[in-house]
């Protein structure tokens, strides 16, 4: 692990402010990683960076510890957000969203390392997200018959109507190919509500954060974010939210239905899963989503039932 400008500390999880929190968790050497959107814009003259905080548990960590300082003409500039790490073929691949310069749009690449925990340095050579289009949160996914995907976020700042596509991508994960796969649009869900940014002037239906997990069942899951309207869910706080998308045929082209309940409404979202030292299966989320400077990672325990899954309630 390497250091940087900041200083490292011992903190507990309520110290850490993080949005987007992703866990690797490494059981050779009995360590979790915590990785998400920290220093994403940079501050003064340093630029923005990918952080990464290690522990043994839960509740303990040291960091924050440099996992990609990006090299110079490095494409993403900016928006640091959302990285999240997968082991594949030996080797550890982040999945990382960055916006480019100017004229060039937000998406998401792939960077690479031989340890969790970084340094990690560039495997794509760009976004490979479709390059036209404003992209963000990319997350993997290896289907049954070993083809390997990028879901992604088609941002409502471009198409007013969020989306989540997948993409397929070529085996050594350094491009993407084909045409995307629509899994879902945001305006069809009946519990949304439009989300509105007055710095830019617009509003749309937002997707965010796609998550995907095979379940016992044989359903393929996707977990994702956006707003709900007040007094649909359990809470009713019509807040930031998780909801869970299905294909029952565990295939990634469908067809996808949708869960008519919320997993979680509770000011809380961007979730990903990941199992415990000892094969627990938690939930890791951001909360409280507002106010912002607020944002701490968050951890629940999750069980997963004939159809579908249960998390533990944020009192």
């Amino acid at each position: 692990m390497i250091t940087g400008f900041r200083t490292i500390k011992k903190v507990t999880t309520e110290e850490i402010h993080m949005r987007d929190p992703f866990v690797f968790t490494d059981h050779q050497a009995k360590k979790y990683y915590l990785f998400g959107t920290s220093f994403a814009d940079g501050c003064g003259d340093e630029e923005p960076i990918f952080e990464v905080y290690v522990g043994s548990d839960l509740q303990h960590w040291e960091g924050p510890y440099v996992a990609f300082q990006p090299p110079k003409g490095f494409w993403g500039v900016r928006h640091y957000w959302a990285p999240e790490v997968f082991k594949i073929d030996e080797k550890y691949y982040m999945f990382a969203t960055c916006k480019g310069g100017i004229g060039e749009h937000r998406g998401t690449g792939i960077l690479v390392s031989d340890h969790p925990a970084g340094p990690y340095t560039p495997h794509s050579e760009q976004a490979i997200t479709p390059e036209n289009w404003e992209c963000l949160d990319g997350t993997y996914y290896e289907d049954r018959d070993g083809q390997r995907w990028m879901v992604f976020c088609h941002e409502w700042t471009q198409e007013y109507e969020g989306k989540i596509k997948a993409i397929r991508l070529t085996s050594d994960l350094k491009n993407s190919f084909g045409e995307p796969v629509e899994i879902l649009n945001a305006i069809d869900m009946p519990w949304i509500r439009p989300f509105g940014d007055p710095r830019i002037e617009k509003e749309g239906y937002l997707t965010d954060a796609p998550f995907m997990y095979e379940a016992g069942n044989g359903d393929l899951l996707l977990l994702w974010s956006s707003y709900s309207i007040p007094n649909y869910g359990d809470q009713g706080l019509g807040g930031y939210t998780v909801a869970i998308a299905r294909s029952r045929s565990g295939k990634i082209e469908g067809p996808w239905e949708h869960d008519p309940d919320l997993l979680m409404d509770r000011n809380a979202g961007h979730s990903s899963l990941f199992h415990t030292l000892d094969g627990q299966l938690h939930l890791a989320t951001h909360y409280p989503d507002t106010p912002h400077g607020h944002e701490r990672p968050l951890f629940l325990r999750v069980t997963e039932k004939n159809d579908g899954l249960g998390i533990e309630r944020i009192e």
